[in-house]
C-alpha cells in the first residue's frame, strides 16, 4: 500500500514541476512574442512616393466598360437597393433610389455615351456626389481599385464622345478608362430634369 502512495506521491510532484515549468516556458514565450511585435510596430513605415500632381481615383465597371472618378468628387459608395423608373425623364437617368432618407437620381455612364445595350442589368452599386446644386449618382457593376494617375499619363477626350461627355472628360487612360469630373457633369444643365418636365 504504502508503494502505491509513494508512487501516486512522485506522480504528483512530477505534475507539479511540469505544470510549474510550463509557467517559465509561456512566460518566455508570451516575452519573445511581445518583444517580436514591438518591433515590428516600431519600425519606420513604409511610404509610397505618390507625385504632388497624381490624381486618385476610384475604377469602377458598368456594362463592361472602364471609367474613373476622382476621390474628392466623391460623396458616398454604396449597394443599390432598388432603382424605381421616372417617366419622361432624359434617357440616360436609370430612375431614382433612396438613399440616407433622401431621393437620389441614378444617372447610367454608357446611356451618355450611347452605348448602353437596351437589356443592361440593374447596377450592384451606387456612387453618388453632392453639391450645392445636386445630389446625383451614377450606377456601377463592379468596383475595382483607388489607382493614382498621373495628368501626363491622360489622353485627350476622344472626339467621338458626345459634347457633354468631352466637356466633363478629365482624360482617358491607355486601357480605355475614361475619367470623369462627375460633378460637374451631374451638374450640367443638359441632365437637369426639372427643366424638362412639362
Amino acid at each position: 500500500m504504502t508503494d502505491v502512495f509513494d508512487h501516486l506521491r512522485q506522480s504528483i510532484e512530477a505534475l507539479e514541476a511540469t505544470i510549474g515549468g510550463s509557467d517559465d516556458v509561456d512566460q518566455r514565450v508570451s516575452q519573445r512574442i511581445l518583444a517580436e511585435r514591438t518591433q515590428r510596430v516600431a519600425r519606420e513605415p513604409v511610404r509610397l512616393e505618390k507625385s504632388r500632381d497624381a490624381l486618385s481615383c476610384l475604377v469602377f465597371q458598368r456594362c463592361s466598360r472602364s471609367y474613373a472618378i476622382p476621390l474628392e468628387s466623391l460623396n458616398e459608395v454604396a449597394p443599390v437597393s432598388s432603382i424605381a423608373h421616372i417617366p419622361g425623364v432624359l434617357p440616360a437617368f436609370l430612375g431614382v433610389t433612396a438613399r440616407r432618407g433622401r431621393v437620389v437620381s441614378v444617372v447610367d455612364v454608357p446611356r451618355l455615351f450611347g452605348t448602353s445595350p437596351p437589356d443592361a442589368v440593374t447596377p450592384k452599386w451606387l456612387i453618388t456626389t453632392c453639391s450645392t446644386n445636386v445630389v446625383c449618382g451614377v450606377g456601377a457593376d463592379e468596383l475595382n481599385d483607388v489607382i493614382d494617375v498621373n495628368p501626363g499619363a491622360m489622353a485627350k477626350t476622344m472626339p467621338t464622345f458626345p459634347p457633354l461627355i468631352q466637356r466633363h472628360t478629365l482624360g482617358v487612360l491607355e486601357n480605355r478608362t475614361v475619367i470623369l469630373d462627375l460633378v460637374g457633369l451631374l451638374e450640367d444643365r443638359t441632365l437637369r430634369v426639372e427643366e424638362r418636365v412639362q
